[in-house]
């Protein structure tokens, strides 16, 4: 991850209350790959631990591997309470994890700070013969009229680059992870008020630092086109799940 592990230093606490929850729908697709409650998961670029959490509460063992100290304290506090939570300082590229101790790894928003090539080899490295790869990430649905203006604000963010997650085609995916893979597409929908959506905008990578000049003129825009939208001071953002996995 390189200079990308201070990209949320600070924003941990935004992260963990604004950012999309996962639900245990996420463990479906994994039953087809012989998934129960013995499996041992690493959870990769783990962040504030929204994804560990719904293996955790499972009772599943899971290794949380994040290089961003912010994040990864944020996520000890929170899971603490599990004792099957193992909090690991490491990468993509360099879980610290033993070889062969892993059956499932999992991603959740993450995979796209990774040097993929050599997170494979890692992953390969710590997955027992029959691991599996479960990647997954939310995209808003830029089609939509205010996600549309939403992007467009963006745009004109020095550190944006886009919706960097649709950069990924499946063929880049089945190169560099996954064969036989299943991918799967979820839509789901939330209503945000404004300091919701503040808060989401400034768990981002790209969020310039609160209070300064650039961010008080997004501030503006943001409310200006939360205004245009709004129903009883809240909006109805649309989101797709995307979920591919299956065997390296």
């Amino acid at each position: 991850m390189n200079d990308n592990v201070n990209k949320f230093t600070e924003k941990a606490d935004n992260y963990d209350k604004y950012r999309l929850d996962y639900s245990a729908e996420i463990l479906q697709p994994l039953y087809h790959y012989n998934f129960n409650v013995n499996s041992v998961i690493a959870d990769i670029g783990s962040g504030t631990g929204k994804l560990a959490k719904v293996f955790l509460e499972n009772g599943n063992t899971v290794y949380a591997v994040e290089p961003n100290n912010d994040m990864r304290n944020m996520a000890d506090k929170s899971l603490k309470i599990f004792n099957n939570f193992i909090s690991i300082n490491g990468s993509a590229e360099n879980t610290t994890l033993q070889s062969g101790i892993i059956d499932f790894v999992v991603v959740g928003q993450a995979f796209h700070w990774f040097d993929a090539p050599k997170a494979l080899t890692e992953f390969k490295r710590i997955l027992t013969n029959n691991g599996v790869l479960l990647l997954t990430w939310y995209s808003r649905k830029t089609d939509t009229p205010f996600w549309n203006e939403y992007e467009n604000i963006l745009n004109n963010i020095p550190d944006y680059k886009g919706n960097i997650h649709r950069n990924f085609s499946d063929e880049i995916i089945e190169k560099y992870f996954l064969r036989d893979y299943r991918k799967i597409i979820l839509e789901t929908n939330r209503e945000l008020t404004f300091a919701e959506l503040l808060g989401s905008f400034s768990s981002s990578s790209y969020s310039p630092k609160e209070n300064s000049m650039e961010y008080n003129e997004i501030h503006k825009l943001l409310d200006k086109i939360f205004n245009k939208y709004k129903i009883n001071d809240k909006i109805i953002c649309n989101y797709e799940r995307e979920i591919y996995i299956g065997n390296i």
